[in-house]
């Protein structure tokens, strides 16, 4: 049974993903074991299995869903013995090891900026990603990438590390947890002295997800030394990470201050036109040809980012072609919901009020006030912080919100937010605080 599936699924990945991602990563992968609705497949090597669990293991799962008809998942294992299997695409693989680059880089050539959808949710990160290319070590060292899970940080780090490498210029692109490990490795093998050439002596570092330092301090150290060597010889840092730098617990405080000494930009939730946009997109790249009413569908249909929204596309396309009908309404809703959620409740601008007033001890109509007092100006500032990342509505509709402010007042709260809660632990407590209340809602 398990060939079987396998089997299908590979044959539906071989339609849907680019013909040298499937062979370098799909075919040589063997299947072991079906159980408890999770799929055992069997990789060459750790470098592959990083790979395949990165960047195509939600295709892989959604695909397997598709083809089982169950909420299915997917366990990796290495086998070296596969490795045989894999000749064809050997070279290469071998070849990003030694040099360090990160399977983004390398295995994600259709990252580009051209691909990233830009709205006002991201733009401020596109822009500055976009210059960190073009004029690497020049302005924004070390740029800092921040926001949760499938809003664009790694489709934007690839595009930086896509666009150099096309000006002929070298860049080292890794994980978090692939400097760690490289560096335990070298350690081991007392190669100590060529991990550390390695990395100082490059014109560009990329690295994402940065969390992954936390609370390993001999990690720290040694990033800490890489960062000050490149920093002080004008090379290009780009970092991302879950997380802003000063929300980064388990991070020494001189690391911390090291990410946010250059730009820090975040990127959020997408507002209605992003989301638009992004679906718009998306039919597109999957080739599905929608009736009248499909896409306002989508667009409000639950998904907070764009890899659950690839999930609701793929779902869709799925059963349209499995039960040969045309993608219409009722074909939609019929698929999404075969897999339906309760969509949570949205976080609102006048939820985010609330909560501040009653955190701050203020009233509403201060809020919405001219008044300037610190305490009032404080409250008015967390509260447009918070509407910024925790909803999907515009500087310019949160500004009006406040008292019919101008987005650019909106601008200037939210950096003297980031400010101060990079030095006052109080505010960060209440910030984090008001934060966890939010998306612990009832």
């Amino acid at each position: 049974m398990v060939d079987a599936i396998w089997s299908k699924v590979k044959q539906e990945l071989r339609g849907r993903l680019a013909q040298r991602h499937y062979e370098a990563w799909i075919e040589p992968a063997r299947a072991v074991a079906w159980s408890d609705n999770v799929l055992t497949l069997e990789v060459p090597s750790p470098f592959a299995r990083e790979f395949v669990r990165r960047h195509l293991g939600d295709e892989i799962e959604r695909t397997l869903g598709a083809v089982t008809g169950v909420v299915a998942g997917v366990e990796l294992l290495v086998n070296r013995a596969l490795e045989e299997r894999g000749k064809t695409s050997r070279p290469r693989r071998a070849r990003a090891e030694r040099e360090g680059a990160a399977p983004d880089a390398n295995g994600a050539p259709d990252y580009t900026f051209d691909s990233f959808v830009v709205g006002q949710s991201n733009v401020m990160a596109y822009r500055a990603a976009h210059a960190v290319a073009t004029e690497p070590g020049v302005r924004f060292n070390p740029l800092f990438i921040h926001g949760g899970v499938g809003l664009g940080k790694t489709h934007l780090l690839a595009a930086v590390a896509n666009g150099l490498r096309a000006g002929g210029r070298p860049v080292q692109y890794v994980s978090g947890e692939a400097f760690v490990n490289e560096m335990i490795a070298a350690l081991r093998r007392d190669r100590m002295e060529d991990f550390r050439r390695r990395f100082r002596g490059i014109e560009t570092l990329i690295v994402d997800d940065v969390q992954f330092f936390a609370g390993k301090e001999r990690s720290q150290a040694e990033f800490t030394h890489t960062f000050n060597s490149l920093h002080q010889n004008g090379k290009q840092i780009v970092l991302a990470s879950d997380r802003a730098p000063e929300q980064m617990s388990g991070l020494e405080v001189a690391l911390r201050n090291r990410f946010a000494s250059g730009l820090t930009v975040d990127v959020v939730p997408p507002d209605a036109e992003l989301r638009d946009a992004l679906v718009q997109q998306k039919l597109a790249a999957a080739g599905v040809e929608s009736e009248e009413g499909v896409l306002e569908l989508l667009v409000h249909h639950w998904w907070e980012n764009v890899r659950e929204l690839e999930g609701l596309v793929t779902r869709v396309a799925a059963f349209a072609s499995i039960t040969g009908r045309s993608v219409n309404r009722v074909l939609v809703e019929e698929a999404l919901g075969m897999t339906a959620r309760r969509p949570p409740q949205r976080i609102t601008i006048e939820a985010v009020t609330s909560l501040v007033c009653e955190q701050f001890s203020v009233t509403r109509e201060e809020l919405e006030s001219a008044r300037r007092t610190a305490r009032i100006a404080l409250s008015r500032q967390v509260a447009m912080y918070l509407c910024r990342h925790h909803t999907d509505r515009t500087l310019v509709a949160i500004g009006q919100a406040f008292g019919g402010r101008d987005h650019t007042t909106v601008v200037h709260a939210l950096s003297a937010i980031e400010r101060r809660l990079r030095e006052d632990e109080r505010l960060r407590d209440a910030v984090r605080s008001l934060q966890n209340r939010l998306t612990h809602r009832e």
